[in-house]
């Protein structure tokens, strides 16, 4: 089962902090911008629709084998590449912060809910996008009926921009800015098992460059949402890899309480949803949502 669509929703610009930036033009597409969601609908009816939320320099092409899984049980499945990421327009890695990811998500969800109004919709979030995730789902209360955290970044750590330097970098009154890159210090053999570690390294679609402004919203999502787990209000799975060299898997434990429930797999790194070990992780999800988010009726 492998017939993807590939969707294409306009979206407006942001401003600095987030907010939907004024300007929009329809005629001319200014103040517009694509971001490109690839989409997997199961045979049938679909009993709900799940989004996969893509971690830092990802893109949603690399959870294909998820959806196929996810497919084969009856759901629709959405991987979107999130601004900046993948095929989606945008500054390579630059993130206006968690108000623009939250407009996105829900646009996002809009979409899918014009075809499926009434069925259950889930989040699934990696790492990055599972703090992106948590925060839409405590920010956006009764949209959700299912989330699900995979090694979210508990104390998320990234290189940043480097000030401009030299004569030259002060003549021209260079200066750091909201967008001036940082950079994502893993690779390929740090995320997963097997050839998909090479394939990290060596995807057109992946990268390694997160901007200031992406990086101080990633701390502020980890330190503020977080603590907040329980105000969910659905059933909340987190997958942690045993041996996840990024994300403590102690502190997701740490996290399990009442509908929450937490699975550490053994062997898996710090995306446990790619790679080598991974059809462990897809089965694990996916007996979850049966258990736990139900389809109507």
């Amino acid at each position: 089962m492998d017939d993807f669509t590939l969707t294409n929703l306009e979206l407006r610009e942001s401003t600095e902090t987030g907010e939907e930036a004024a300007g929009l033009s329809h005629a001319s597409m200014k103040g517009m911008l694509l971001l490109t969601v690839l989409e997997l609908a199961p045979r049938g009816e679909p009993r709900g629709a799940v989004t996969v939320v893509h971690d830092a320099g990802d893109t949603g092409d690399r959870y294909r084998e998820l959806a196929t899984v996810l497919a084969t049980r009856g759901w629709a499945v959405a991987l979107p590449d999130l601004r900046g990421h993948g095929r989606t327009e945008g500054e390579r890695g630059h993130s206006a912060g968690l108000i623009e990811i939250g407009r996105d998500l829900e646009e996002i969800q809009d979409h899918l809910a014009y075809r499926m109004p009434d069925e259950p919709k889930v989040l699934v979030g990696q790492g990055l996008g599972a703090l992106h995730a948590l925060s839409y789902a405590i920010s956006k209360p009764g949209t959700l009926a299912g989330l699900v955290l995979v090694a979210p970044l508990h104390e998320p750590r990234f290189e940043p921009p480097e000030a401009p330097s030299g004569m030259l970098g002060r003549l021209m009154g260079k200066k750091l800015t909201s967008t001036s890159p940082g950079s994502i210090p893993w690779t390929g053999d740090q995320l997963v098992r097997g050839a998909a570690a090479a394939a990290w390294d060596s995807d057109p679609l992946t990268h390694n460059i997160i901007t200031a402004r992406a990086q101080e919203q990633a701390q502020r999502a980890a330190s503020e949402f977080l603590p907040r787990l329980s105000e969910v209000g659905v059933p909340v799975l987190i997958l942690h890899g045993a041996d996840d060299p990024l994300s403590d898997a102690e502190c997701s434990r740490a996290l399990a309480g009442d509908g929450v429930h937490v699975q550490v797999l053994d062997g898996l790194l710090h995306h446990p949803l790619q790679g080598d070990g991974s059809d462990a992780a897809h089965l694990a999800l996916a007996d979850w949502l049966d258990q736990h988010v139900p389809a109507k009726g």
